[in-house]
């Protein structure tokens, strides 16, 4: 297993870091019409996806965003969607500030900033999310910026640094979340499971620094406040970028976070989300 067989950890980690880029200008895809890519943009986005985990994306504008964004998001595999709360009929998420009181208890749907975190984090493991898509149909007035890093250099940044810390971070009881309910009724049952994880023979984060939600082992809690810190201080794999409209990200549910914004309410910030069972 790759976690736990040094030889075959070893060899994973040297060609991650090989192969790894650091400059987003390389991480770039044009796309020429979501709906039909060719051959070459969806080789380069997977290409991306495989040895980053990301790909940035740029589009022309569109007559409807949505169904692009799905046509596009099906021509990489991605056809297994999570229906979450608040989806909409086209599969995708409508990040907006909202006015809807039940809505806006969850932060992406105001203009808070929002913490470190995988997507889907408190799913079932049988219902994790391996993979999303976010794009940009409209930018905040100020602010709203994105920051992400690929999980396997997250991973290889903490074991080299404390590979005890890096090992109880799998064990299977490291994160609960608790159940969400409401007026009695559970809407999400609770959630247990390890913050690092192998699957299938690649790696798996479920993490989120929202600590008001979330239950932490004794045994685990310095281990997470090294992940914390590590995030914090940032490296050359960490990427920072303020989506333009017409841009987006597809990736392999990388670790990311978002700042605070100014919104202008007659022409708010729009961003679709579509959430994937399987990698890109």
């Amino acid at each position: 297993m790759l976690l736990n067989n040094p030889d075959d950890y070893n060899y994973w980690r040297d060609e991650k870091l090989a192969n790894a880029l650091t400059k987003l200008d390389n991480c770039v895809v044009e796309i020429r019409n979501p709906l039909a890519l060719t051959t070459a943009e969806k080789d380069q986005i997977q290409r991306l996806c495989q040895h980053n985990n990301f790909a940035l994306i740029q589009t022309q504008p569109q007559a409807d965003y949505s169904h692009s964004i799905v046509q596009l998001n099906q021509q990489l595999g991605l056809i297994a969607p999570d229906n979450h709360l608040f989806v909409s009929n086209d599969t995708l998420a409508h990040i907006t500030p909202t006015s809807d009181k039940q809505q806006g208890e969850f932060i992406p749907y105001t203009t808070k900033s929002i913490g470190w975190h995988t997507d889907g984090y408190y799913n079932p493991l049988e219902q994790r999310i391996r993979s999303f898509s976010l794009f940009c149909v409209n930018p905040a007035s100020s602010g709203g910026e994105n920051s992400w890093l690929d999980n396997d250099i997250l991973y290889i940044l903490l074991r080299q640094q404390n590979p005890e810390a890096a090992d109880l971070l799998t064990r299977t009881d490291a994160m609960t979340i608790p159940a969400h309910s409401e007026n009695g009724k559970i809407l999400r049952p609770k959630s247990v499971g390890a913050i690092f994880m192998p699957d299938h023979n690649q790696l798996y984060l479920r993490y989120t620094q929202r600590k008001k939600y979330v239950q932490f082992t004794d045994e685990v809690v310095a281990a997470v406040a090294l992940l914390d810190d590590i995030l914090a201080k940032g490296s050359a794999y960490h990427f920072q970028h303020l989506m333009a409209k017409n841009q987006g990200i597809i990736c392999n549910n990388v670790i990311h976070k978002r700042s605070g914004f100014v919104d202008d309410k007659s022409n708010p910030r729009l961003l679709l989300r579509g959430r994937y069972f399987v990698k890109v």
